[in-house]
This record gives C-alpha cells, structure tokens and sequence, in this order.
C-alpha cells in the first residue's frame, strides 16, 4: 500500500537523523490509523479532544498526542488520556489538565507519571497566531514547572505562514539552550517540536527531536485536505 510505502521511507529518513515521527492523524480515517499501528507507528497526533479520547480508549496501547488548543471544558480528555499535550499556551486551562491527570492517578492501581508538556510558542510573534511570546517563555516554564501533575518536557512552534520556517526554528531552538543553560538546566533535556509536511526537512537540520506529519504521510487517506 501507497501508505505504508510512504511511511517506511519517512521512518527511515528520520530514524537517521534521530528524530520522532508524530503521525498527524487528525483528518485520517480509522482504517488508516490501523494500518500504521500494524506496521509499526506508535504515536499519533490529534486536535480535537473528544476524537482524542475516543482513539486512546480504541487503541490504548498507542501514545495520543494533543496538538490543538485546548479549552478548559476539553481538558478532562486531555487529562485522562493524552500522553503529551502539545499546545500548551495558558495555566489556567494547564491547571484544569493536571486535576484530571491526578484523578487519573488514583483511579489507577499503579502511579501514572505527570503528563509530558510542550509549551506552544509564537516563535515569530504573529499576533493571531496561538502561543506564548519568546521573552515569556522563561516565566511561563516556571510557573508550568509548579504544577503537580504536569512535567515540561520542551518547546513548539510553528513556522509562520509565508515567513521564513529557518528562522523560525533556529529561533526556537536558540530558545530551548537559553533555557538548559540558565534556570532550567535541572530539567535535563527538552524536546524540540518543529515541522510539518512543509517544511520538516527545514526543522530537523535546525535540530528538531520530533516533527508532526500528516497531509506528506496519509496523502489521499485524508478525509479533507490538511496542511499539516
């Protein structure tokens, strides 16, 4: 199958450069999902909450990645069933999250770990683009990092539409070394998320650890276009 096929080479093109693929399954279609699970694929990215839910309790043993916004009324399915959460751009609506991993916690027999955050940043300072600003970042990780239930794991971004993706992930990565080399060198490592199907190959020789893949690997399996 088409799929698959496309699959292999961007597993091994992104295997060499030691980078995660994050298969961007938010418009792909359950027989699709099933495919890459039988051949091997493991994490899968959603945007909306409940088909995140719903996908996790279908196939547990998978790790669901939350990469849309999140509302506070949504945050339960992100809470009791994401294994990272992505886009995380608001304490508020961060505090709603770490509740339902806590409950999430005691209704199991063994601990579950805190949930893995990458903070979104509006790495060009758009003002309609989701995101916290650059300069905030270093505050904002600081108060995210006081939040049991909740364990920054990196960074996000998105390059801006019609803008230079280079720059912009060059940015964010200067950013994550700003961060392991002042206060936050404790944390250990930080995963760089950066890349879509347009401009991937741009992020991973900027040193993205992880990129989001949808429209370059499902293709027609699509139910609508995506520009992911």
């Amino acid at each position: 199958m088409e799929l698959i096929r496309r699959w292999r080479e961007l597993t091994e093109k992104l295997d060499q450069a030691s980078v995660k693929l994050l298969a961007v399954s938010k418009y792909a279609p359950d027989d699709a999902v099933q495919m890459l699970i039988d051949a091997g694929q493991s994490d899968f990215g959603e945007s909306r909450a409940q088909q995140l839910r719903d996908r996790a309790m279908r196939w547990p043993h998978c790790a669901w990645h939350m990469i849309g916004p999140v509302q506070k009324n949504k945050a339960k399915y992100i809470g009791r069933h994401a294994s990272m959460w992505h886009s995380c751009e608001n304490l508020e609506t961060a505090q709603v999250v770490a509740r339902y991993v806590k409950e999430r916690s005691s209704e199991q027999s063994d601990a579950v770990s805190p949930l893995p955050v990458l903070i979104q940043v509006n790495i060009a300072d758009v003002p309609a683009q989701h995101g916290i600003r650059p300069a905030a970042v270093p505050g904002f990780a600081a108060d995210l990092m006081k939040i049991d239930g909740l364990k920054l794991a990196g960074l996000m971004c998105m390059a801006p539409k019609g803008g230079d993706a280079a720059q912009a992930f060059q940015a964010l990565s200067s950013l994550r070394e700003t961060l392991l080399n002042g206060c936050f060198a404790d944390v250990g490592s930080l995963a760089l998320c950066m890349g879509m199907s347009g401009d991937y190959e741009v992020a991973i020789g900027e040193g993205a650890t992880m990129v989001r893949l949808g429209s370059t690997l499902f293709g027609g399996w699509d139910v609508r276009h995506q520009d992911v």
